[in-house]
């Protein structure tokens, strides 16, 4: 069998319109502040994950970094990191002050972190797993060779902590990384694990689409979505009608595209299904 080349799949795939892109981001944005989704199954419940995390991919000069600027600006999220290393994840101390220098995964609680032309091949198969596991459940706890005085901050359910230099982290973002990088080719696991973790968009804006920026039209329209409550309950009936959708598709990953489609109904209180065809269609390509 001939393996199609990434060039010819990438010709082949329709970009996402921008509208939806917003839509995606403004709903991610609402997910991270939600601090609870039970979901009732047939036999018993499960917390499912409350942040919605996305992964844009598209050509160089495709206006990826304009996006990620413009989402700042008018979220309040901080401004994107364009080189996160373990460290800067996580937190360190400085050698030479022995003080704490707070990690992203802290300072962007309750918001988007925002990841610009993340370098994959640069990063270290630890930076990779601490994101995922972050985002995953929003937990991490690890121990440093290093030192510092204690450090405890706390904010309603979430907490960060360093003490005899052990980190414990309880926090709670949505992740959205923009790349050249088409992830469906990678062979990289940790790339094939962030991006089954997320939705993906492709984003090919027209030469008509890039003109309209050079004129300051902005890529991203802001639309508050968080909902009043932040604790929610998924009726079984519901998750049973996303579940089988999902499962139709024949991918593997349909439990976590469910989970997608749970977060969207959660933030929107409606079902969309405009949004759920964009989850399923690119959830449900296969990697290789």
């Amino acid at each position: 069998m001939v393996r199609r080349s990434v060039k010819k799949d990438i010709e082949e795939t329709n970009s996402v319109d921008k509208s939806i892109i917003s839509e995606f981001v403004n709903i991610a944005l609402a997910c991270s502040k939600l601090k609870k989704i039970v979901v009732e199954q047939e036999r018993g419940t499960y917390d499912l994950r409350t942040n919605l995390n996305l992964f844009l991919y598209g050509q160089i000069g495709s206006t990826k970094s304009t996006l990620l600027k413009q989402i700042a600006k008018h979220t309040g999220a901080k401004e994107p990191f364009t080189d996160m290393s373990y460290p800067a994840l996580i937190g360190s101390v400085d050698s030479q002050t022995k003080q704490l220098i707070v990690g992203a995964s802290w300072e962007c609680r309750n918001s988007l972190l925002l990841l610009d032309e993340y370098d994959f091949q640069k990063r270290k198969k630890d930076d990779m797993r601490a994101l995922l596991q972050l985002i995953e459940g929003g937990n991490y706890s690890r121990k440093l060779a290093s030192f510092s005085s204690p450090v405890e901050e706390i904010q309603d359910d979430l907490s960060y902590k360093f003490k005899n230099g052990t980190f414990n982290i309880q926090t709670r973002f949505s992740l959205i990384i923009a790349t050249m990088k088409y992830p469906y080719r990678s062979q990289s696991m940790e790339v094939q694990a962030l991006a089954s973790r997320s939705v993906c968009l492709p984003w090919y804006p027209s030469t008509e689409e890039l003109y309209k920026v050079g004129c300051g039209f902005s890529l991203f329209d802001f639309k508050e979505k968080t909902p009043k409550k932040l604790k929610h309950k998924i009726k079984k009936a519901t998750w049973e009608k996303l579940l089988t959708m999902c499962r139709e598709t024949g991918s593997p990953n349909f439990i976590r595209m469910a989970g997608d489609c749970v977060r969207v109904f959660v933030v929107e209180g409606k079902h969309r299904e405009d949004l759920y065809k964009v989850i399923l269609e690119m959830g449900s390509k296969r990697f290789g």
